[in-house]
């Protein structure tokens, strides 16, 4: 039976040009087959040559009547499609299509009519024209519609798809005026060759169902499976002809209860839900982005979700030993057995040997046994873990087997000596009873050495550079006794190898030393080396391959030398590398000379020197800066000193180290370049930093004579202003911040004949006088309530700038605070005495007694009641259960008239009372609660006024 179709579209008749563009509905992408049905052959016959066959002409078609030199023709048009590539797929859509090429008279309405026929012959002719087999539809052309050019397209899917039923290969069809006008010479018309276009589509299909997990055929009613458990696993093939992505579908159901069935997505499904027994049918359907292909054979299974109850028996007869010393050794195998001691609901095993992967052993027979071989890679305590697994794959308890491996194995040293060169190998074991070793490289052939003072001796060459593996045995006689495996990593790199420039010496700059590079491979003809300062070069190897670079580092610092060995033909080696330090003969200098930014340095501001000595016996430093007289430290390796630039331009500093014979190293020096940019102090009210609306003194000083003026702007960018410079050079600017919390000064000096210095940029913050406050209220959103005690906090910087706060709130007095001199923020109590927006106003007392201005902020309480308690207190542990207590709620807003209340006992997750009490006068309430338990609490209440408003919830919470 075929597939259906996706979809029908109707017959149209489009009133469009040929020129016109047509719109389709957009389809999945990479989907359907968008192509044309073969045309095989087409003619057209004449009623005035009724015997005259014309297969496949050329040009368009002829349909009606036509008058051509007093003869009357009549003729209609048949085409012959091939439509065997559609026996495997499913149609969305099959048009028969064409357009007017000629019309006689285009007022005239044509009925047209498009016959399913008999296929089109080399002989088909007016006499013996295609039989007539089913009309597939009528249309009319001309009056009321472009004229010529009409588009006509003819839906032909149930005409195709009923032909592929009755697996037929071509499908004809044939277009003529309808019989009633077909002599109407005013209807008469040709229309281009007609086409066939298709949308099709191969719908994926599914084989090969089976389970996994576990791993069992699809089976038949008769005979299946069995499967439990919440994890089986469900598994097809899916193929799509177009190459699609196919989605799979799987449905399962009860044999017995069909109505049951489910289909999900997921491969796997929870049988757990059945009971034992029950037979389940399984199906698989893949879909791609347009079709559901069909479904697979139904499968089945039964279930069973019973794991076994008992763990196997485990035995092995060369390892059977619990304790120290053991039997077997490493790397010898040993046979284990797993028994089911006759339940036969067993059918394999799954097991591990220690800590590696589980494996999978099928019984001999169901509740048989099946045996294994195990080979331990470690001695001492190991264990091998088994578990039985039924027909279902259900897994039962694991059963834990321990011996004690006996330490056999061998040990090797080996002295690689490089690739293609002889390096030696010394094998031993623990194993006393030992007779000989053998070892093999990379798996070759293996190399037996006898033992010989409980040791055995070899050679090996290693043919390249790399890791290699070395397998090593210990044999008692031909009984293995232990086997272990070493990998070695092999260089070809040469050896470097110096007694004056390692880790362990203690090498001066400008003393002489030299390296020994030797070959760790054959054919070395030279050395290539470089340091990591950039200097290289080649030194030609001697006869035995090995070569001396004499060589003397001329500063004290880390040094790492690359070598590669060169071979005859030009290749090279791996690189071999070392690191070493060489000491400094002369002292390290640096300074924190334009260290900070923006950089504060300058003339007349002082520099911190450091100087270091890696020298043996070094006291102290002997040092001058810019020329000065010398002087000296004695405070050993490591000093710091301060030194004051008193000029712009260079300055040269210059020390020796003090050694405790008495002598001087040679001398270091360090140069750096002092700005002749002028040096600014910034000094506000009460410190270094300025404050909004207080004068600021910014003092200059020139760096270099002859400074008649200094130039400056803010930020870098602003106005450039200019200020004058007394006789000396210096200079003050006044200035007051009017905004902002950070500003920079550019600013530099000018001389008379307009030459300009480097430009000093000073960056520093501004202060604020105004108050910031802090509360237990928001300015953004309400909190608290009125009548709830709360707290406003007070803060200014410079913090020690302020003596006291000034503070009210609303159209309250003006209160004081002195600064608390231990925090950061000065907090003051303050109870609501309504609800709604605060306004606090606030302003600081400076030390000095002048008055900063008036900040205000505003704070919003909210409506929440205060909850007080006698005895439960919140936050607190309280009493014993069974102690009665009292809460009382009162405030958050005016015009309360009672209280909603409840009681939470959070530990049980219980309500323990709830309830509603009327406020009195005061619009206060009380309650009395006794905890039953020794639980957490909380207590939650909320007010409401007569007109039902309720306010926000307050809150208690205790523990008893």
């Amino acid at each position: 039976m075929r597939l259906f179709r996706k979809s029908m579209l109707s017959a149209t008749v489009l009133a469009l040009s040929t020129a016109a563009v047509v719109t389709v509905t957009a389809q999945p992408a990479q989907a359907q087959t968008y192509t044309s049905a073969p045309l095989t052959a087409w003619a057209y016959t004449d009623a005035a040559r009724p015997t005259t066959a014309d297969p496949n002409p050329s040009g368009d078609a002829p349909i009606g009547a036509s008058d051509d030199a007093g003869t009357r023709h009549v003729r209609r048009a048949y085409f012959t499609f091939d439509i065997t590539a559609y026996r495997s797929q499913i149609l969305h859509r099959a048009t028969l299509y064409s357009s007017e090429r000629t019309v006689r008279d285009c007022t005239a309405a044509a009925p047209i009519e498009v016959w399913r026929t008999k296929p089109v012959t080399a002989t088909t002719t007016w006499a013996k024209a295609p039989k007539a087999l089913e009309l597939v539809g009528q249309y009319t052309l001309g009056k009321g519609i472009i004229c010529p050019g009409a588009y006509l397209g003819i839906d032909v899917i149930p005409a195709i798809e009923a032909a592929l039923d009755r697996r037929e290969k071509t499908i004809t069809f044939e277009v003529r005026v309808a019989a009633s006008a077909e002599n109407d010479l005013a209807v008469a018309r040709t229309m281009r060759q007609f086409a066939l276009s298709t949308a099709s589509n191969h719908a994926p299909v599914v084989s090969a169902p089976k389970l996994l997990n576990p791993d069992r055929p699809c089976g038949t009613l008769e005979k299946h499976p069995f499967a439990g458990g919440p994890y089986t696993r469900f598994n097809v093939q899916a193929a799509d002809a177009d190459g699609d992505y196919a989605r799979i579908t799987y449905a399962t159901w009860p044999v017995a209860e069909p109505e049951k069935r489910v289909e999900s997505t997921s491969i796997e499904r929870d049988l757990r839900e059945f009971p034992d027994g029950t037979v389940i049918a399984w199906q698989a359907q893949a879909r791609d982005n347009d079709d559901a292909g069909p479904w697979s054979r139904t499968c089945y299974l039964t279930v069973d979700n019973t794991a076994p109850a008992k763990a196997p028996v485990v035995f092995s007869k060369k390892y059977n030993v619990p304790g120290y010393p053991g039997s077997g050794g490493q790397g010898v195998a040993g046979a284990f057995v797993f028994d089911a001691e006759g339940d036969r609901d067993i059918v394999s095993f799954e097991y591990r040997l220690s800590s590696g992967f589980l494996q999978s052993a099928k019984a001999g027979r169901p509740g048989g046994r099946a045996r294994v071989e195990l080979t331990p890679a470690n001695d001492g305590r190991q264990r091998v873990e088994a578990r039985s697994v039924d027909r279902a794959g259900n897994r039962g308890p694991f059963q834990t087997y321990e011996f004690w491996v006996r330490d056999t194995a061998p040990f090797a040293e080996i002295d690689v000596a490089g690739v293609n060169l002889t390096s030696h190998i010394t094998l031993g074991s623990r194993a006393a009873e030992a007779t000989s070793f053998g070892y093999a490289l990379n798996g070759g052939t293996e190399v037996r050495v006898a033992v010989v003072d409980g040791k055995g001796t070899g050679e090996i060459v290693f043919p390249s550079a790399g890791s290699h593996t070395v397998a090593l045995r210990a044999y008692a006689g031909n009984k293995l006794l232990g086997a272990d495996t070493e990998t070695v990593r092999v260089s070809d790199a040469p050896g470097i190898a110096s007694e004056e420039f390692n880790w362990l010496s203690s090498p001066l700059s400008g003393e002489p030393g030299s390296f020994r590079f030797t070959p760790r491979t054959t054919d070395v003809v030279a050395y290539r080396y470089e340091f990591d300062n950039g200097e290289q070069g080649t030194v030609d190897a001697g006869a035995d391959g090995t070569a001396v670079l004499e060589w003397t580092p001329q500063d004290g610092r880390y040094y790492e030398i690359t070598v590669v060995s060169v071979r005859a033909d030009g290749s090279v080696t791996e690189p071999a590398r070392e690191q070493f330090f060489v000491i400094s003969t002369k002292p390290y200098l640096s300074s924190d000379y334009g260290t900070n930014w923006p950089d504060t340095d300058g003339v007349g501001r002082p520099v911190t020197v450091s100087i270091d000595s890696d020298l043996p016996g070094v006291t102290g430093f002997v040092y001058s800066f810019d020329g000065g007289a010398e002087k000296e430290t004695t405070d050993g390796a490591h000093a710091y000193v301060d030194v004051v630039p008193r000029h712009a331009g260079e300055n040269t500093f210059t020390a020796r180290a003090r050694r405790s014979d008495g002598t001087l190293s040679p001398a270091a020096t360090l140069t750096f370049t002092v700005t002749d940019a002028p040096v600014v102090d910034v000094k506000g009210p009460y410190g270094q930093t300025p404050m909004i609306g207080r004068e600021a003194t910014f003092t200059i000083a020139p760096a270099v004579p002859g400074i008649v003026g200094y130039r400056y702007n803010w930020g870098g960018w602003g106005e450039e202003q200019q200020l004058a410079a007394d006789a000396d050079g210096n200079a003050t600017l006044v200035w007051t911040p009017e905004s902002g919390s950070y500003e920079m000064l550019v600013i530099y000096g000018v001389t008379a004949d307009g030459t300009v210095t480097e430009s000093r940029t000073v960056g520093f913050g501004i202060d604020d006088q105004n108050v910031s406050v802090s509360a237990t209220w928001s300015e953004w959103w309400p909190s608290g309530g009125m009548g709830v005690p709360g707290r406003i906090g007070f803060h200014a910087s410079p913090s020690e700038a302020t003596k006291r706060y000034l503070w009210r709130v609303g159209d309250g007095p003006m209160q004081a605070v002195d600064r608390d001199p231990d925090a950061l923020v000065t907090d003051v109590p303050y109870t609501p005495d309504s609800s709604g927006e605060l306004v606090v106003q606030v302003q600081r007392e400076f030390v000095d007694g002048v008055l900063s201005t008036i900040s205000e902020h505003r704070l919003l309480v909210g409506t929440m009641p205060l909850v007080e308690a006698d005895r439960l207190q919140d936050n607190q542990w309280n009493g014993e259960p069974g102690e009665a207590g009292v809460f009382r709620f009162s405030g958050g807003t005016t015009g309360i008239v009672s209280y909603d209340y409840r009681v939470e006992d959070y530990t049980a997750g219980t309500e323990a009372a709830t309830g509603t009490v009327a406020a009195d006068g005061t619009g206060a309430a009380q309650v009395s609660f006794t905890p039953a338990e020794s639980h957490y609490y909380i207590v939650t209440v909320t007010g409401r006024t007569a007109d039902g408003t309720v306010t926000d919830q307050g809150r208690l919470s205790f523990s008893v």
